[in-house]
């Protein structure tokens, strides 16, 4: 199956990497009703149709809603979301948390409208990787965050405003009812490979040192037991983008 749209009449296919990767992990699972927020034009939605999924694409933007075999809703994710609780069976977003600037709220509203068991399948641009601490400890700015944000953006959601790292995504879902069952990622970075080789046992070590200082309770040690696991995985300390599977608890 191909990924990226050619006809240059039809709008632009963002992420198509991401795309790819988010059909292969729901084609795992097995078909259901799925809910892809931020949609864009629905590229994600139509793909997963011709699988067998059922699906809406929510789209904040009317005008991108193009595709007349496509079921469209005009979703605001920082707002409630327009539909029944326990509506679908796996909710996708596609880089789109970090333009928000409540994630609890966000994540509230995907464990209301998921099935208990069904899943989140996020991504969010990986600034927890070691080629991204380099970069901010020399510049203040993480990778895929290019600089400042300037103060007379138009929108400011179409900016980073709120870049996570994957404890404070760990957080948000246990929060809201959503266990992180896996940490994927799209590429490793060939300087965060490098990195690890110079500071990997001194970087295992403090995160084993932070993550242990909390272990006080039963609930706490099981907690911080796979955080430390996701947090030390090759996919959070190397990779371009953080990619978690999350199923929703009952």
């Amino acid at each position: 199956m191909s990924y990226v749209e050619t006809d240059h009449a039809q709008p632009a296919r963002h992420n198509p990497e991401l795309h790819a990767i988010a059909i292969r992990e729901l084609r795992a699972l097995g078909a259901g009703h799925v809910l892809d927020l931020p949609s864009g034009p629905g590229y994600l939605v139509r793909d997963l149709q011709a699988l067998g999924f059922t699906g809406v694409a929510g789209e904040i933007v009317t005008s991108l809603h193009c595709f007349d075999d496509v079921s469209y809703a005009e979703v605001d994710m920082t707002r409630r979301f327009p539909f029944d609780n326990a509506s679908f069976d796996y909710v996708v977003s596609i880089e789109g948390i970090e333009h928000i600037a409540d994630p609890f709220a966000f994540m509230g509203e995907v464990r209301r409208v998921l099935r208990p068991g069904g899943r989140l399948l996020l991504t969010t641009p990986n600034v927890g990787s070691l080629e991204s601490r380099w970069r901010f400890f020399l510049s203040g700015f993480h990778q895929m965050e290019a600089g400042p944000i300037p103060l007379d953006t138009p929108n400011i959601h179409f900016e980073h405003i709120n870049p996570m790292t994957l404890s404070q995504l760990f957080f948000v879902c246990e929060r809201s009812d959503l266990r992180i069952e896996r940490v994927l990622t799209s590429r490793h970075r060939r300087g965060a490979r490098l990195l690890r080789l110079l500071t990997g046992p001194l970087v295992a070590a403090y995160v084993r040192h932070e993550c242990r200082r909390h272990r006080d309770t039963a609930v706490r040690r099981a907690a911080m037991s796979r955080l430390e696991a996701l947090l030390l995985s090759p996919a959070n300390l190397l990779g371009v983008h953080t990619i978690v599977v999350a199923q929703a608890q009952d």
